[in-house]
């Protein structure tokens, strides 16, 4: 019976050392590598104003003034073809202390509240449709890139005591992904 287990432990000890003998000796495996590069975005002023023109004050009157988003700002975004974009937005204030500094008169402030809409890839105004701030849209291709246009218009209301001069302010609208 010793004879036996010595056999079998020198059998199983063989056994053992042939097996890492025929090991091998490197072993290789592969994975598969990625990389999704977005067009970074992009956006210009291509019509960078909205002029509510001259506007004649009547004494005693209020009165609410509007530009047509057709003919107010217009802005091209340019990214990744079809990446959604989030648009936001807010109004403006408007005053008038530039001119007061220059000319005397009392200061005033007027809120801008801005009407923005959108053409998808359409550079020119057909099609447009509503954008409230916060909404997302997608970038239409075009050539391999994405675009986006905006119009803005909007309105001002003017008090009935409201102060005489030039106004001006600043629209900003944000875009991202």
């Amino acid at each position: 019976m010793k004879a036996t287990l010595k056999t079998t432990a020198i059998l199983a000890m063989s056994l053992i050392l042939t097996s890492n003998i025929f090991a091998q000796s490197s072993a290789n495996a592969s994975a598969t590598v990625t990389a999704n590069l977005k067009k970074g975005l992009s956006m210009s002023a291509i019509d960078p104003s909205i002029d509510f023109g001259e506007i004649i004050l009547t004494a005693g009157s209020a009165q609410t003034n509007s530009v047509a988003t057709n003919v107010g700002a217009k802005f091209e975004v340019i990214g990744h073809p079809g990446k959604a974009v989030n648009v936001s937005f807010a109004n403006a204030a408007l005053d008038n202390n530039a001119w007061v500094l220059a000319n005397g008169g009392s200061t005033g402030s007027l809120t801008f509240v801005p009407s923005v809409e959108q053409t998808g890839g359409n550079s020119s105004y057909a099609g447009a449709s509503a954008v409230t701030s916060g909404n997302s849209i997608n970038l239409v291709n075009n050539s391999g890139d994405g675009y986006l246009y905006l119009w803005v218009g909007g309105s001002i209301a003017i008090a009935s005591n409201q102060a005489h001069g030039d106004y001006s302010g600043t629209f900003s609208v944000t875009v991202a992904y």
